[in-house]
């Protein structure tokens, strides 16, 4: 266990949110409030970790 999972151990990993979206979409529920939730949580990690502010341009001109 890690410093981070001691920390906040009531946080699903970035795996659990991923796996639990992937298998609403593939049942076809993405209408549910559930998919909402996941989606949301999803998006805000990939917002928090990449920022808003880069365009896939921007990305490719730095390498």
């Amino acid at each position: 266990m890690s410093l981070n999972d001691a920390s906040t151990p009531h946080l699903p990993s970035d795996f659990t949110l991923l796996e639990g979206l992937y298998q609403l979409v593939v049942t076809g529920n993405t209408e549910e409030w559930e998919f909402e939730r996941l989606n949301k949580a999803v998006y805000d990690g990939l917002l928090s970790t990449y920022g808003e502010g880069e365009s896939a341009d921007q990305t490719a001109s730095i390498g």
